[in-house]
């Protein structure tokens, strides 16, 4: 009886000392299967950055069954399969891994970092995919998670998202906000990938409010960070960018070296809708550079075609269609552009999400052009109309003044954030010059140390004093002009507000622009542009009273502010400025004047809220006076 008990026993434990042995090399065989796999994800991640087509067949080469991973590595698979199917242009298939992703995320037992940015590629694909509102919902949950766990990072990654959606929506006001924030806070992480990123989407917003300068040196920020970063593909991308900025600015020689090296990185870059952008541009910028090579353009536009088949951006077919239609135009083959065009209005139609302000306008003009081309006079009429009303509909609709107050604000902000930069450094290198001293022993090394080090300190000092004055003359002044700069001009322009408010005195703003500024850049260059604004600052020196300030507000428009002048003291100013910039700047010949259109504002208690306020009044007299003919002064 003792003994069978006894081998029932025994037999039990041998059974439960296999089932731990069992179950201990099955816990072993996860934690590695776990570790093994982390390490994958890292070698995926870091070749990513460099070449799309080995990240991705080296993730296709994952053999271990998913199911096999802990729940963490599950959803990190699929947010890695996301992100490589959204860089290679595969939006369908990265929207269903960042959905599987999300839902697995589910049972979780709390929030991880992971469900932010799985939100934000679901994001991306919707945005991609013409979606928009499904875009916005995505980076709003991922942005929650991102701020709940108070992630920084994150937190720019879902700013720079939403401000990229809402200026693709033309919600420019939102997007300034967004992207300006996100910028603060990669600046102060000093994240190189973060500032490549805001950098990058903050170059695309300017480019849409027409300030294509400020958008290159944008562009330019964004590829030198990306480099910094080691993100190699991410920096093509701006490249990309500054071409297309050369491209509009009608610089077509600067952009095709930059779309070539593109195309020479076409391996790396794995993604033919970029490609397809890519073989576009190079075909527009054949067409429209000094010599135009139609043929080499009409090479090109096949090229773009082939890459551009199955695309799944929905924007890029409307993009490529419009283009196409350029190029076929260029080459007087009439028929094959308007069903070009008749393509791209039926995809626009279809995308009704986003209003594709840009290609609507291109599409019109180019129809316009066409009929005009071909004699159908009463077509081209049509669309000419459609398309002026829908300009003054958009403009209407876009509430601009509010979104230039922003970017004025923001931009100074920038400025004062880099002198507060410099202040600091300035600090620290003194701090660090002090405490060397404490480390000397030698009395007498001690004393000439003190001495050198004081010598150099003072040397330090002044050069620090001037070149505070030098950054305090570059901040203040416009480089071409030499007179003051927007920045100074809305200062001393608040200041002036303040004190005519608290005094109850007079105070006029005039508000100056160039006619036919565009013409005289394409007729005679740049160079010649150039030379007229210098002209008008100096004409303008010599012409004002020592209260008086003159300033470029902008371009070929500028600013005089006139303390103490009444609405009709400045109309003898500004008829003074009109007719000696009339009779002074030649263009080229006698018969070529330089003319001005000046709008009037004048300070009154009841209308007169803000210094903003007369700036806009005298700009609606601008316009006015330029609606009027041009050439004139109004108020």
């Amino acid at each position: 009886m003792l003994k069978k008990r006894y081998k029932q026993v025994t037999l039990h434990f041998c059974f439960l000392f296999s089932y731990l042995f069992i179950s201990m090399q099955i816990l072993a065989d996860d934690g590695t299967i776990n570790r093994e796999f982390s390490l994958f994800v890292e070698r995926v991640e870091k070749i990513q950055n460099t070449n799309v087509t080995d990240a991705f067949v080296l993730l296709d080469s994952y053999q271990t069954d998913i199911d096999e991973l802990s729940v963490e590595n599950q959803v990190k698979y699929y947010q890695v399969l996301s992100a490589i199917y959204i860089e290679t242009s595969q939006f369908k298939l990265a929207l269903n891994a960042a959905s599987n992703g999300l839902r697995i995320a589910q049972s979780l037992t709390s929030p991880t970092i992971l469900i932010s940015e799985l939100s934000y590629l679901r994001g991306f694909t919707k945005e991609s995919l013409g979606d928009s509102q499904g875009a916005i919902e995505n980076y709003l949950n991922g942005l929650e998670v991102a701020e709940s766990l108070n992630d920084k990072k994150y937190i720019t990654d879902g700013l720079i998202n939403l401000g990229a959606i809402y200026y693709l929506t033309e919600q420019y006001e939102q997007s300034m906000v967004m992207l300006n924030d996100a910028l603060s806070i990669a600046n102060i992480l000093d994240n190189a990938e973060l500032k490549g990123s805001v950098n990058s989407e903050l170059g695309i917003l300017y480019s849409y409010m027409y300030q294509n300068e400020k958008a290159l040196n944008f562009f330019q920020a964004s590829y030198e960070q990306f480099i910094k970063a080691g993100m190699h593909l991410y920096a093509l991308n701006s490249l990309q960018n500054i071409a297309v900025i050369h491209m509009d600015e009608r610089r077509y020689e600067q952009a095709i070296p930059l779309l070539e090296e593109l195309i020479k990185n076409a391996a790396k870059l794995s993604n033919n809708e970029i490609l397809g952008g890519v073989y576009t541009r190079m075909a527009i910028a054949h067409v429209k550079k000094e010599k135009p090579d139609t043929e080499t353009a009409y090479q090109y536009i096949t090229l773009a075609e082939q890459y551009m088949e199955g695309a799944q951006q929905h924007n890029a077919p409307i993009h490529f269609t419009v283009e196409k239609a350029f190029v076929l135009e260029a080459m007087e083959r009439y028929d094959e552009a308007l069903e070009s065009l008749r393509i791209a209005e039926n995809l626009l139609a279809k995308n009704s999400q986003t209003k594709n302000t840009f290609y609507h306008y291109n599409l019109m003009y180019l129809q316009s052009e066409i009929y005009y081309k071909t004699e159908k006079y009463q077509q081209a009429y049509k669309k000419q109309s459609q398309f002026i009303t829908r300009l003054f509909n958009d403009k209407h609709n876009i509430n601009m003044e509010k979104v230039e107050e922003l970017r004025l604000s923001y931009e100074s902000k920038q400025a004062d954030l880099k002198n507060k930069l410099l202040e600091q450094e300035q600090a620290v290198q003194v701090i660090q010059l002090n405490e060397m001293t404490y480390h000397e022993k030698n009395l007498q090394s001690l004393i000439v140390f003190v001495a050198l080090v004081m010598l150099a300190l003072a040397w330090f000092l002044l050069k620090m004093v001037q070149g505070q004055k030098n950054l305090l003359h570059v901040s203040q002044i416009d480089d071409l002009t030499g007179v003051i700069n927007r920045r100074r001009l809305v200062e001393l322009g608040e200041n002036i507000f303040s004190t005519t408010e608290k005094e109850q005195q007079n105070f006029s703003v005039l508000m100056i622009d160039v006619d036919n500024f565009k013409v005289i850049n394409d007729n005679f260059g740049h160079k010649k542009g150039d030379h007229v604004l210098k002209e008008i600052a100096g004409l303008a020196n010599l012409i004002m009273r020592t209260n008086d300030c003159f300033g470029r507000f902008g371009g070929e428009e500028f600013i005089c502010l006139l303390p103490k002048t009444s609405i009709e003291d400045a109309y003898e100013v500004a008829e003074r400025l009109r007719l000696t910039f009339q009779n002074e700047i030649k263009i080229n010949t006698v018969d070529e004047k330089v003319t001005v259109s000046i709008g009037i504002s004048s300070y009154k208690r009841e209308n007169s809220e803000s210094f903003t306020q007369l700036i806009k009044d005298a700009d609606i007299k601008m316009y006015q006076a330029k609606s009027e003919g041009k050439n004139r002064v109004c108020f």
